[in-house]
Formats: C-alpha cells, sequence, structure tokens
C-alpha cells in the first residue's frame, strides 16, 4: 500500500471539502475540518487559487473553473448550456465555434466546439491550459478584468502582445468583440464574445477559421455570435 503523503493529502482534502460545501468556505473551516493548522493551509489555498482550482467568494472559497474544465469529463454543465447556441453559430457562419472558459489568472481553456462546414477548418485543441494573450478569449477576458489584476497579466506579457492588447483594449470594451488575426497559428483568424449569466462573465464563445476566408467577416461573425447569445439568455443585456 502506498504511504500517504500529507501534502497531497491536504491539497485533496481543501478541493474535496470545498466541492462538498454549499456555501464559500473559509480557511478557518478548512483548518477544522482537516485538524491542519491555518499557516500550513494557507500557501496551499494560494497556490489552488494561483491555478484556478478554487475561487475567491464571499470572505471564502468556492470550486474554480480549473475544476471543471481540466478534471470534469466532457458533458459538464457549461457546455451543455452552450452546445445548442455554439452549433447555431458554428451552422450560420459555417465556421468552428468553440466555448473557452478562463481557468486560474493567466490561461484559458477550450471545453465544448462545434465543426466547421468546411473540410479546411481550424480543430482546436480542447482541454489544454492556454496564455491568456494573444488569443481573442483571453484579450476579452483581459479587457473585463479589475486594474490590478489586468496590470499584473500585463506585466508578464511579452512586449508585442502588451502593446497589440493596450492598443485593442478600448474597442474590446466598446463593442464587446476581441480578435486575434494570426497572431497565435500563421492564417488563422478568430473572434471572441463573452458569455454571460446573471450579468456576469463567465466564458467567452469563439468563432475561428482560415484568415484569408474569415478576416473580412470577424466583425460580422462577432455581431450574430452576439445576436444568438444575447436571443438564448446568455448577453450583456438578456
Amino acid at each position: 500500500m502506498a504511504a500517504e503523503h500529507r501534502t497531497v493529502s491536504r491539497v485533496l482534502g481543501i478541493l474535496e471539502t470545498v466541492a462538498r460545501a454549499h456555501d464559500p468556505v473559509t480557511l478557518t473551516a478548512l483548518s477544522r475540518a482537516l485538524d491542519a493548522p491555518k499557516s500550513s493551509l494557507h500557501g496551499l489555498v494560494g497556490g489552488l487559487l494561483q491555478r484556478g482550482y478554487l475561487r475567491e467568494a464571499d470572505g471564502g472559497y468556492r470550486m474554480g473553473a480549473g475544476a471543471h474544465a481540466l478534471l470534469q469529463p466532457a458533458g459538464t454543465s457549461l457546455p451543455l448550456l452552450l452546445g445548442p447556441t455554439c452549433e447555431e453559430i458554428a451552422l450560420r457562419t459555417g465556421e468552428t465555434a468553440t466555448v473557452a472558459v478562463r481557468v486560474g489568472a493567466e490561461s484559458v481553456v477550450y471545453v465544448h466546439t462545434s465543426p466547421s462546414l468546411f473540410e479546411v477548418c481550424y480543430r482546436p485543441r480542447m482541454r489544454e491550459r492556454r496564455p491568456l494573450l494573444p488569443t481573442s478569449s483571453g484579450k476579452l477576458f483581459l479587457a473585463h478584468d479589475a486594474d490590478a489584476g489586468r496590470a499584473a497579466v500585463l506585466g508578464r506579457a511579452g512586449e508585442r502582445e502588451r502593446s497589440v492588447f493596450e492598443r485593442e483594449e478600448a474597442a474590446i470594451r466598446e463593442t464587446g468583440m476581441a480578435f486575434n488575426r494570426e497572431e497565435t497559428v500563421a492564417d488563422l483568424g478568430a473572434v471572441a464574445v463573452g458569455v454571460r449569466e446573471a450579468g456576469e462573465l463567465t466564458a467567452c464563445l469563439t468563432v475561428a477559421g482560415p484568415h484569408g476566408r474569415v478576416a473580412h467577416r470577424l466583425e460580422e461573425f462577432g455581431r450574430l455570435a452576439l445576436d444568438v447569445l444575447r436571443a438564448d439568455g446568455f448577453g450583456r443585456d438578456s
């Protein structure tokens, strides 16, 4: 039988305790539940927050997007809810539509996709972390960050990625659309729009395809995606 590893046991204990709770779990409550000093748990909780497995809420902690996007099988609630919306957008644009969630401070993960009608198309890798910048979904998430969080991410970004985002930031907030024009992959263009639940930005939906085919239509695709999301109750003013 394998020996118990105290750090691993505490990390799993933190996640299991928070997952079972109906309300946010405080550090004090975690200390009691795991019979461990708060000083020993503080660093572990901080690491789980940074990696997106926990999130802060109302003075305590809830499960973060990382637990759902990276650990659970396909078919979790957000992909199920957005599946028909994503499929409609893919059908109406002809291009690949994908749902992205933010995991931790500096990464996004694709959790659902509806394929393009074209044989030559974008096929995203699912459930892999990728940096916020320069992805279109990452730009949109970052544009809606609080000032301190945005500054921290930009402080670690490359000079080119930072300058491009800073030029585009105001337009992203105004239009609700963020673009990637061959910044990540050659001949790939994408537009991202926000998915909102109860007014809160919880995910992004992207439309992407070969840049030579989609470059002149990305804004059109973005407006269409916003309209479909709004009609389905996931828009900014739904």
